[in-house]
This record gives C-alpha cells, sequence and structure tokens, in this order.
C-alpha cells in the first residue's frame, strides 16, 4: 500500500499556522532553549534499510469503555494488544523471545529509553500502553528495570500526562523540568547539525539511551501535517521552534541523524485516542482502539496518516492535510512508504 504526500511550502505552514504563532496554544506547542545556534555543514546520511516494512495493527473495541460518561483505558485490554502486537511484529510465541532480537546486544547497564509524547496532557501517549511496554521489558527474557526510563522534553509535561515517575514502575525522566526551568539532564553541549543549524540533542537521547523506543501518538500538526514516529523526535532537542517553517525536510533528516538512527530499535503509533480534526494541542476527537508496530518509522507514519484519513472519511470529512515528511524520509532511505500490513483484531 502506497499514499500520496504532498510538500508544505512557506506560504501554506503560514496558512495553516493561521497567523497564530504567538497565540498561547501555538506557544506550548513550539518550546524554544535560548541559545546561540550556528551555521553548519549537514553530512549526507548513509542508512541501512530498515529490516522489514511490515505494520501490524492492532485493533480491540473494548480497549476503551464508558463510566459515568466517560471514556475511560482499559490497562487490561491495552497490555493484551501489546502482546499480540509485538509477538506479530516479530513472529515469536511471547514477549521474553521478542526482546533478543529488538535489543541486540543488550548488556545490563545499557540504557533502553521509551520516547513518549506528553506534550498535550489530553492526548498523550498513554500511561495503560507505556506501562504495559515497561512491564514487558522489564519481565521474564528482558533487561534490567533500571536500565529501563521513560523521557520526554519536560518533567512537568511528563506529570501531567500522567507519565511521571509515581506512575510508573520504571524511571520518568525530563530533559529539563519545564520551559522556564533547565535544571535536569539537559541537552548535550555537543552541537548536531540539522539543515545548515546547529542543534542540541537530549542528553538522555546521546548520553543514556543505548536501545530506543518511540511511542508516538497519532495526531493532526499544524505545520506537519501530522504527528508520529518521526514527528516525535521535535521533543528530542532543544531548539524546535526554529525548525516548523520547512519541516517536511527538517523531520526527516533529524530521524536521519547518527545519534538517532543507531539506537532506534522499535516503533509504536498509540492510536487508541487520536486528534483527526482539530489541532495538535486539541482535545481527542476519536478513538480508533488501535496500536501500531513496526521497524520501520515510514511505513508506521504512513500508515497512521491513512488511518487519520479512513477516522475522518467515516465522519463525513476529506482526508487531512499531507505529510510530506514522509516522501522525504523515503528518499533519505529512513524507510519505505509502501509497506505490508497484518491486521490483529482482539
Amino acid at each position: 500500500m502506497k499514499g500520496k504526500t504532498g510538500k508544505m511550502g512557506r506560504r501554506r505552514f503560514l496558512h495553516l499556522a493561521g497567523g497564530t504563532l504567538a497565540g498561547a496554544g501555538m506557544a506550548g506547542c513550539l518550546p524554544h532553549v535560548e541559545g546561540e545556534w550556528g551555521s553548519c555543514q549537514d553530512e549526507e546520511p548513509q542508512l541501512e534499510p530498515p529490516a522489514s516494512s511490515r505494520v501490524v495493527e492492532v485493533h480491540a473495541a473494548a480497549a476503551i469503555y464508558q463510566s459515568g460518561g466517560q471514556s475511560q483505558v482499559d490497562a487490561t485490554v491495552v497490555a493484551a494488544m501489546w502482546r499480540a502486537g509485538l509477538t506479530a511484529l516479530l513472529d515469536v510465541a511471547d514477549e521474553a523471545a521478542a526482546w533478543p532480537l529488538l535489543l541486540p546486544g543488550y548488556q545490563p547497564g545499557q540504557g533502553v529509553g521509551l520516547k513518549v509524547n506528553a506534550l498535550n496532557s489530553m492526548v498523550p501517549t498513554r500511561p495503560e500502553l507505556v506501562n504495559a511496554v515497561a512491564g514487558s521489558l522489564t519481565g521474564p527474557g528482558g533487561v534490567a528495570a533500571g536500565d529501563v526510563f521513560v523521557w520526554d522534553r519536560t518533567g512537568r509535561e511528563l506529570e501531567r500526562a500522567g507519565l511521571g515517575a509515581a506512575g510508573l514502575p520504571v524511571a520518568s525522566l525530563g530533559t529539563v523540568r519545564s520551559s522556564s526551568d533547565e535544571s535536569g539532564p539537559g541537552y548535550r553541549q555537543q552541537a548536531s547539525c540539522l539543515s545548515g543549524r546547529q542543534i542540541r540533542l537530549s542528553s538522555l537521547l546521546t548520553d543514556r539511551c543505548r536501545h530506543l523506543l518511540n511511542l508516538a501518538v497519532c495526531k493532526n500538526h499544524f505545520a506537519a501535517g501530522f504527528t508520529g514516529c518521526l514527528k516525535n523526535h521535535y521533543g528530542s532537542f532543544a531548539n524546535p521552534y526554529d525548525y516548523h517553517d520547512g519541516c517536511e525536510q527538517h523531520i526527516a533528516r533529524l530521524n536521519a541523524l547518527p545519534e538517532i538512527v543507531s539506537v532506534s530499535r522499535l516503533f509504536v503509533l498509540d492510536a487508541l485516542r487520536a486528534v483527526t480534526q482539530g489541532d495538535t494541542d486539541k482535545p481527542p476527537d476519536a478513538e480508533p482502539c488501535r496500536l501500531l508496530l513496526g521497524l520501520d518509522p515510514v511505513a508506521v507514519d504512513q500508515r497512521g496518516l491513512e488511518l487519520r484519513d479512513e477516522v475522518r472519511a467515516a465522519a463525513g470529512l476529506e482526508a487531512g492535510a499531507p505529510a510530506g515528511y514522509l516522501e522525504v524520509a523515503e528518499g533519505l532511505g529512513l524507510g519505505s512508504r509502501t509497506y505490508r500490513l497484518v491486521s490483529v483484531e482482539l
């Protein structure tokens, strides 16, 4: 299967932004750490293709239920979805057999990071999913509990999203405490180069993480068109504000940086709830009750984009904005927009 994508120029960016970049909602979406960001020369990425472009999509209508007039996520069902997706993706009998395949060469003491998306506390990577992944990781055949950590750009956002340390069986770490409080592990002083400008990557990524699981969210995005696994790394460096205009190029090239490619092991799109009509900072407007898993971030995001549009079509809406970064990412060799879908129904 292959979807059509388009590129987004400056005029379309400004149109979608609606001239509200200074607004409170938009400002919360565009964090920025002050500093001098010099020019630099990009190196052309040398990438190995993903081992497989298969995407496993697990659907369980019972994952979300109504209680007291409110939607609730069933942690037991989500854990079953995770197990079914992981074993189907790797064609193994159980979770214990999966981790040696996903974490090659793991040794105790090596950090295993779960990169979540906590920016919108109404639609974060669901705590029920994060708990399922963390519990699986630290179970039989897995890794030492002290090596696993959940992370995103700020500790305050993690807590607001229900992903603070108090609610998880593993450590929860923000690169900084908040946008106004830069205490914490911080950003690496040594700069990386992205689209001709310097960036500072999270030290949690560069110094602590030897194996990375990308746990992203299914949402629209005002500039990128779609937030998925590739866009999730806009929470991994200090100055994403500078990279929203022309982001179809930047998102792809960010994910091609060796600091990210070398540790990436698994890509999961949380589509239990989704934002399919509003912007990235809006509440959920759909409950697809799905998890997508894959070894190819381009394939996972392509399927996520198509799922968003299927939800929109069911609501009588036309397709949403394209995600031009997928075409760029495919051209760089990060993965393929043509994938084989494996559907699992629970």
